[in-house]
């Protein structure tokens, strides 16, 4: 690890994204409350988690399209200078006293837009940086600033919210992402030749990039698994929650982040083994362990109604989680070439992002109906049994004979 921070960009890199990550922390734990606390209704708070995630599957193609053909460091400083302007919106609609729940979710709509572009372009520039067997590391550090502030950011989230006010969490979120574009303003990255001198249209770059995961069938499955795994998982985890929290627990804000910071401490654990233990382990089964985990522990909210057991369950939820985005960058990394890479990243984000608008949405509706206590438990279930798709295809086990080469 000591060799990875002697690099001095991945160092930039990881500091900006360790604060920006506080800031995203900040921002997803307090705008479903926000929004609770204004409606009090399950399905507004869906209907603006839905606003926030959707940009993703409409525009994902396009931006992995931008990440491919601009310099990735120049999408990465322009989203965050756009978001933080997007974001600070949310205070001066607040303090000015319009609490229009539409208006909320078209920010939140066009901060995510903005937001699109960036994580495709980031995990793309990273094997720029860095040497090709250093990957598992630097992407395991990277995911490690993640786990941190997502530990830090409910804390200071918790602490703040009775002092300035939840509207003022915002603007704390705004500020974190000018900060994270200074730090990537400082990287130095090297010019990269492009032999195709031919200028395609974006619908070119589009049909090719699709074109090119049909050909790539273990990755498609791949695409496919994580669909699936995050449209049961996702929803309740940004609805659910913050309902059980409420119905289940009876307890407040305070709480969910409570509960947020002790998932996070989770993850940031589940880095750690990753790094010391698991970087030269089989890939594949890496990510299968850590669809298991991510999915049974969720089924485990079903039996208890104690806080601090609840708080068990989710660290040990945490810990599969890097698991299962660490594995998955790193196939994409080494055996995507670059030119497309950006593009299969962004189909990545689309089918993370895309099936989390649609999995909030149907949370927020079947809260209606059932109860947050039993859908944790089905959709648990259901979570787990999505890493069979990855297992019973040849295609997809295939993926670590390629990756070992």
């Amino acid at each position: 690890m000591k060799k990875v921070f002697k690099n001095k960009n991945i160092f930039l890199l990881w500091i900006g994204q360790f604060i920006s990550h506080i800031g995203d922390s900040i921002y997803l734990i307090a705008l479903p409350w926000l929004t609770l606390d204004l409606t009090g209704s399950k399905m507004s708070t869906a209907f603006v988690a839905t606003s926030t995630y959707l940009p993703a599957l409409i525009f994902g193609l396009f931006a992995g399209t931008i990440a491919d053909r601009f310099s990735r460091k120049s999408v990465m400083m322009f989203s965050d200078l756009f978001r933080a302007i997007t974001v600070i919106m949310i205070p001066i609609f607040i303090l000015n006293g319009n609490n229009s729940i539409f208006i909320i979710s078209i920010i939140a709509f066009l901060i995510s837009t903005f937001g699109t572009p960036f994580y495709p372009a980031r995990d793309s520039l990273i094997p720029t940086l860095v040497d090709k067997n250093d990957l598992p590391q630097v992407n395991s550090i990277i995911s490690i600033s993640s786990q941190l502030s997502y530990l830090i950011g409910p804390i200071i989230a918790g602490s703040l919210v009775g002092i300035f006010g939840l509207p003022h969490l915002f603007t704390i979120d705004a500020i974190t992402f000018l900060i994270s574009f200074l730090f990537i303003y400082y990287i130095k990255v090297k010019a990269i030749i492009k032999i195709n001198k031919k200028k395609n249209s974006y619908l070119d770059d589009i049909k090719s990039g699709i074109s090119f995961l049909k050909s790539a069938k273990g990755i498609k499955v791949l695409i496919i698994m994580t669909s699936l795994n995050n449209l049961f998982i996702m929803g309740p985890a940004i609805i659910g929650i913050p309902v059980y929290v409420r119905e289940v627990l009876k307890e407040e804000f305070s709480t969910l982040a409570i509960l947020e910071s002790a998932m996070a401490l989770g993850m940031l654990f589940g880095a750690f083994i990753f790094i010391r233990f698991l970087k030269n382990k089989s890939i594949i089964k890496i990510l299968f362990i850590g669809i298991i985990a991510d999915g049974i522990t969720y089924s485990f909210l079903f039996f208890t109604e104690f806080k601090w057991i609840t708080v068990l369950i989710l660290f040990i939820h945490g810990i599969g989680i890097p698991l299962i985005v660490i594995s998955r960058i790193n196939l994409i990394q080494k055996l995507i070439p670059d030119q497309y890479r950006g593009r299969i990243f962004a189909m990545v984000n689309m089918s993370v992002l895309g099936t989390t608008a649609i999995s909030a949405m149907l949370t927020g509706f079947s809260l209606e109906f059932i109860s947050s206590k039993t859908l944790f438990l089905i959709i648990g279930i259901c979570a787990m049994g999505t890493m069979m798709i990855g297992y019973y295809s040849k295609d997809f086990r295939k993926l670590e004979i390629i990756n070992l080469k």
